[in-house]
């Protein structure tokens, strides 16, 4: 696959680590694509954290990740910058921002990549608009039952059937985006800090900038986590991300590349904007 998946990394807690290494194995054992992560800390825990385990299930590190480490400069976790790096060092036509909490059907997967490589769309988020969210309770039992299945296949998905509940879905988790595209309509947005509402404000610039942006009408699975101030509403920026999420959503789209013109971050990333 002309694919690579996208996914920043801090693990916080136990239950992130068990969820990078569910996401991890998941997608090592059904797509032959490329896997980016950057992990941003006050110091790396993704040897000791995360490699033994994959190590036990494939028996080695997969040929097809890619990890790097960078310090954490600022008080927060800086999602937007460093989705912005991982884009900007990935090579593939297509690429997926992946949250380290998020499940696909392989079907989805499958299909939202054919869809940009076809020409039929520009970004594809994979799973619908509604009660499409399944959150799973993602405890060591569940973990240890789904990450020890002989084959991470649709079958296994069922154990997350059995221990999830129905929730809303909208825009976050994922997404599917031509690069070229991607960058032209200036990646992500690193004036939003930390946990926001980065992902409503990607799914209107995409749209408004003339990107032909789909969806497909299936299920997600949501792996429970620990919330932090950089996953939630706790987190101290979160008014100043919504005072620019509601300033950029009344933008036309001469209006929202005059002002993207203007951002230190696409004058740095010389490649970024149409």
């Amino acid at each position: 696959m002309d694919l690579t998946f996208l996914i920043p990394v801090k693990l916080e807690t136990e239950d992130r680590v068990r969820n990078l290494t569910t996401i991890i194995s998941y997608l090592v054992s059904n797509f032959d694509a490329k896997i980016l992560l950057k992990e941003v800390d006050s110091q790396p825990k993704f040897e000791d954290l995360i490699v033994g385990r994959l190590k036990t299930k494939f028996k080695k590190i997969p040929d097809n990740i890619d990890y790097t480490f960078d310090r954490q400069k600022k008080g927060f976790f800086h999602k937007t910058k460093i989705l912005n790096d991982l884009i900007e060092k990935s090579t593939t036509e297509v690429v997926a921002n992946w949250d380290t909490d998020a499940i696909l059907p392989i079907s989805s997967v499958n299909k939202a990549y054919e869809m940009i490589k076809s020409g039929q769309s520009d970004a594809v988020y994979p799973y619908g608009c509604g009660i499409f969210q399944r959150a799973v309770e993602y405890n060591s039992q569940v973990y240890k039952r789904f990450c020890l299945a002989s084959n991470l296949d649709q079958k296994a998905i069922q154990i997350l059937d059995e221990n999830s509940r129905v929730e809303n879905s909208t825009v976050g988790w994922c997404q599917f985006i031509r690069r070229s595209n991607y960058i032209d309509s200036f990646m992500m947005n690193e004036e939003f800090a930390a946990w926001g509402p980065e992902d409503c404000e990607l799914h209107y610039r995409l749209q408004a900038l003339g990107n032909k942006v789909d969806r497909i009408d299936d299920l997600i699975y949501h792996l429970d986590h620990t919330r932090s101030t950089d996953s939630w509403f706790s987190n101290p920026f979160w008014k100043e991300n919504t005072n620019l999420w509601n300033r950029i959503r009344t933008l036309s789209k001469d209006d929202i590349i005059k002002y993207y013109s203007t951002l230190e971050y696409v004058k740095r990333r010389n490649n970024a904007g149409i």
